[in-house]
């Protein structure tokens, strides 16, 4: 297993670039492509074997899902609290804050782990597939 300090970084920032835009001015969800497109790139520029595509392509599009489920939470608070309070809440404010940036980290690293172990598959597969034909 090797790790490839460049498709780590473009993975991590692609994952998290398209996370927050696509989150911020998208439709619900759409954001989830992100971490395909980093696990992709990263398994591409990786090739060779799927554990160093999974490695180079999974960790780095899960920690760039915690920081973009935490940014978005953290950008769309005001939203989420008067939605959360018209429920009947009545804790404090910053107790519902902590509980969403936790859980939301836990979930988005989660996530977009998997979703970038499935992008950087296909990425070595394509790498794979264009180094094996002749010219």
């Amino acid at each position: 297993m090797k790790l490839n300090w460049k498709a780590i970084g473009a993975a991590f920032v692609a994952t998290t670039l398209i996370s927050i835009i696509c989150g911020i001015y998208l439709p619900k969800n759409v954001d989830l492509i992100g971490p395909v497109i980093g696990g992709l790139i990263a398994g591409y520029v990786v090739g060779g074997s799927y554990t160093d595509g999974l490695v180079n392509g999974g960790i780095p599009a899960g920690i760039g899902g915690i920081v973009s489920t935490v940014t978005l939470v953290l950008l769309s608070s005001s939203q989420i609290t008067s939605l959360v309070y018209s429920t009947g809440y009545t804790g404090s404010k910053e107790t519902l804050l902590i509980g969403l940036v936790v859980g939301s980290a836990f979930a988005g690293f989660a996530i977009f782990f998997v979703l970038g172990i499935v992008g950087s598959i296909i990425g070595v597969g394509l790498n794979k597939r264009n180094t094996n034909k002749p010219d």
